[in-house]
């Protein structure tokens, strides 16, 4: 194979993961966004199956292990140097934390401590986790400009509970009141009687952080200022470290 035809094999793989998102795609769904020839998206699909790049099911065609992996790597130096903020959030409230940042239009995990209490929220990892129905997500969102936002949701919305924002222009609004609050909140938009509260950490490398913590509902609202306060005195320690150390994302 020359040196133009790898390229292009390269930039065809890149644009059908560009196009895959949590909720799957079909082989017919990809040819048309890609602009490509089914034979040609089948055979490539079938080659990042094999590197557990994608993965196919009832669902269609979606996002494989094997990125995350590959995601985790590149921020794990970020996780590991903002670890102690991470622990004392967890200490002051005792509810489920984490640090996250975006991949692909959804929330990417890269540290967090679960609740130690009886009734506590223990994240499921096949679950869907658009950026859009959850507070560390939205967090990350605040961070970019809105004509990104409608970029990245610009074939809609797709609902997780009944109080799930669906429509681009109300989260458009609900985001800007995030980056005037510095507050991001998730009402039962991801799971129902979970809610969260989440906050957006300084970029690093071009990147987007957010904190959050989980809770049940009934304990979530009337814990929602100390949670607040918590998760201020985080940020600002989490800010701390980033502004004295310089974080790379570099994993040397």
């Amino acid at each position: 194979m020359d040196k133009t035809l790898k390229i292009q094999v390269i930039a065809r793989a890149a644009s059908i993961l560009r196009a895959l998102s949590s909720e799957g795609r079909t082989l017919a769904e990809l040819a048309k966004i890609t602009d490509l020839p089914r034979s040609t998206v089948q055979r490539i699909v079938a080659a990042l199956e094999e590197e557990c790049f994608v993965e196919t099911g009832e669902s269609g065609i979606r996002l494989g292990w094997g990125l995350s992996d590959l995601a985790r790597f590149a921020y794990s130096k970020v996780a590991s140097q903002l670890r102690v903020p991470l622990e004392q959030l967890f200490e002051k409230t005792r509810e489920t934390v984490d640090i996250s940042t975006n991949y692909s239009g959804d929330v990417h995990f890269l540290d967090r401590i679960i609740s130690d209490q009886v009734v506590r929220v223990v994240p499921v990892n096949n679950r869907p986790r658009p950026l859009f129905a959850m507070a560390n997500g939205k967090a990350i969102l605040s961070c970019m400009p809105d004509s990104a936002i409608r970029q990245i949701y610009r074939t809609g919305l797709t609902p997780l509970t009944k109080n799930t924002i669906c429509n681009i222009n109300e989260l458009i609004n609900e985001i800007k009141q995030v980056r005037a609050d510095g507050f991001s909140y998730d009402n039962e938009e991801h799971a129902e009687g979970i809610s969260a509260i989440g906050i957006a950490l300084p970029p690093v490398n071009g990147c987007y952080y957010a904190l959050s913590v989980v809770a049940p509902t009934f304990r979530y609202k009337n814990r929602l200022e100390d949670l607040k306060l918590a998760l201020q005195e985080a940020a600002a320690d989490c800010k701390e470290i980033i502004t004295k150390t310089g974080i790379s994302t570099s994993t040397e």
